[in-house]
């Protein structure tokens, strides 16, 4: 038979009185220097590289857009034209014509992209047969770079020997169809080239999220009768909320930048139908060599994708830490 046992307090000393020890402090001045020591050694060694880099651009920068610099005609570069570079860029129709397109590449991409990404992954996260090579399959497409991809989808959708006419002439839909030559199909194409090659980043993110997801919320909810769409809608997708914010603001910053692909598939063409930005800034810097204004329109768009992305992104980050931290 066990006894208990009390611990009683220490008897009064000499005088009466009791004596007690005081608490030891907790030094946290130690704690905190440590701390902040740990984050100045991350972020000192990448400031010192990318600090004076970002100076010498931004000084740099500044130089051509408000000087008429040419490669075609020497000493351009010491004709200040002031704000003329941006007047130019705000009355510059081709310009907003390459800004239109690619508003367009990104909605329509991104949003596919974001659609058929957290679809599959959600398939993939169930009980299914040959998951692991699925997954490696789906790899395949990003592992490639964006020119390769474009070259190979130029071939495949050549009109006179490629595949995708072939195909489309054994259903009876004609094989002679022109895709990048044609203006109403050449931006829808490439889209189409930028779904297939970026989607499977969308889905390897959104499967690890779902696979870190905790499984108490799933089973109580199918407790109480949710399955399938229901539970996806109000169970999976709020949980995913910060996983799909980090990935739709990565794939909107890489879409805006396309260059390689569009410029393997069609050089912005046919006309200026499929010219973005970055191809348009390409051609006014490297074939016109107008590197003023080619500066200037780098430097606008810059600051717009700035604009808009950065209080996303600050939003997002500040989203996560304190998830971080409860």
């Amino acid at each position: 038979m066990s006894t208990l046992t009390t611990r009683t307090p220490p008897g009064p000393v000499a005088g009466g009185s009791h004596k007690t020890t005081p608490d030891r402090p907790v030094r946290r001045g130690r704690f905190n220097t440590k701390a902040a020591l740990a984050r100045w050694s991350l972020i000192v060694p990448a400031a010192v590289v990318i600090i004076p880099l970002l100076v010498i651009i931004v000084v740099q920068g500044f130089q051509l857009v408000t000087h008429n610099e040419s490669l075609l005609r020497p000493g351009s570069g010491d004709v200040w034209v002031g704000w003329d570079n941006f007047v130019r860029a705000f009355q510059d129709p081709t310009l907003l014509g390459s800004i239109r397109v690619t508003l367009i590449y990104v909605v329509a991409g991104v949003a596919f992209e974001m659609v058929i990404g957290v679809g599959i992954a959600v398939l993939l996260n169930g009980r299914m047969p040959g998951k692991g090579v699925l997954r490696a399959l789906i790899l395949i497409p990003m592992v490639l770079t964006p020119v390769v991809a474009g070259l190979m989808w130029r071939l495949l959708l050549d009109p006179t020997s490629g595949f995708v006419n072939y195909l489309l002439g054994l259903l009876g839909l004609g094989d002679n169809h022109a895709f990048l030559s044609d203006p109403a199909t050449a931006l829808p194409a490439v889209i189409m080239v930028e779904i297939w090659q970026n989607t499977p980043f969308v889905i390897i993110i959104v499967l690890a999220g779902l696979e870190a997801l905790d499984p108490s919320p799933f089973e109580a909810a199918q407790l109480d009768g949710a399955h399938g769409w229901k539970l996806l809608r109000h169970v999976t997708l709020p949980m995913l909320a910060p996983v799909l914010s980090i990935v739709l603001l990565l794939r909107i910053i890489d879409a805006v930048k396309t260059f390689a692909l569009v410029n393997t598939m069609t050089k912005g063409g046919p006309g200026t139908s499929t010219l973005a930005i970055s191809n348009y800034v390409y051609r006014v810097g490297f074939e016109t060599f107008d590197i003023g204004y080619a500066t200037t329109v780098g430097f606008l768009v810059s600051v717009a994708v700035l604009i808009i992305l950065f209080p996303t992104a600050t939003r997002l980050m500040g989203l996560r830490i304190r998830k971080a931290r409860r």
